[in-house]
């Protein structure tokens, strides 16, 4: 009895693997967007690997996919999967969680198109959101305001900083900013320094901060302010009555 015989009497048995074979099975539908979400280990690298071939399938070039990871491993394992997948189909081999079907479907793209993918895997368009960024950055320069020489920075520290002072020349030189400079000022003792560290560590931190300032645009936002320093107090004193 085969695997794949034996997954799909164990699928019929069980309604969790029905509704997770549903899952796999609609996740192929290039027609539909979809949003993966599953525990570590359960198969999503293989599942995404299976919707990028489909795409390859249906496009006219490969570079019309783009697959967005956060880190270079994480994208170097996604070529690996797609390029081994490729090779197996090549090879007349099956690969489990990937229907045959699919694996051939997107080899016979590769041959009709001439795309050579197992030659050109640079064709292959998965990149790190920093790449992605950079790249757009580097076909837009004027928009970016960056030059040719446009690099990613490894440590983004140096560049909080200097946003910070920049914010704070700025505010000087508007009235309204000026005057909520010079309150923060007053609370730090004029210590332009630590103000301008404190605002760096706010960027480096902004997605905490950011949307729930966007969500209370307009209206509620000191209030929702005034009950986080409220709540801390109270967290302080009963720290230090315990």
């Amino acid at each position: 009895m085969s695997d794949a015989h034996s997954e799909a009497q164990a699928e019929a048995l069980d309604p969790a693997l029905q509704a997770d074979g549903r899952a796999r099975r609609e996740a192929l539908d290039i027609q539909r967007s979809m949003l993966l979400q599953a525990p570590a280990g359960s198969g999503k690298t293989t599942v995404l690997t299976a919707r990028f071939l489909a795409l390859l399938a249906a496009v006219d070039a490969p570079e019309e996919i783009l697959a967005i990871t956060f880190t270079r491993k994480a994208a170097a394992e996604m070529q690996h999967r797609i390029l081994a997948a490729l090779q197996a189909a090549s090879a007349g081999q099956s690969i489990p969680g990937i229907p045959s079907a699919l694996l051939q479907a997107a080899r016979e793209r590769d041959l009709a198109r001439g795309w050579q993918l197992l030659r050109n895997p640079s064709r292959l368009r998965i990149e790190t959101i920093d790449a992605l960024n950079h790249w757009l950055a580097s076909q837009l320069p004027i928009a970016a305001r960056s030059g040719p020489s446009l690099d990613i920075a490894p440590a983004p520290a140096p560049l909080y900083q200097r946003a910070a002072r920049r914010c704070l020349a700025l505010a000087s030189e508007d009235r309204a900013a000026a005057a909520a400079a010079g309150l923060l000022f007053d609370r730090l003792d004029n210590s332009w320094r630590r103000l301008e560290q404190l605002l760096a560590d706010m960027l480096q931190r902004r997605s905490h901060w950011l949307p729930r300032i966007l969500e209370a645009r307009g209206s509620g936002l000191a209030e929702r302010v005034q009950q986080s320093l409220e709540s801390a107090l109270r967290a302080s004193s009963a720290v230090r009555r315990a």
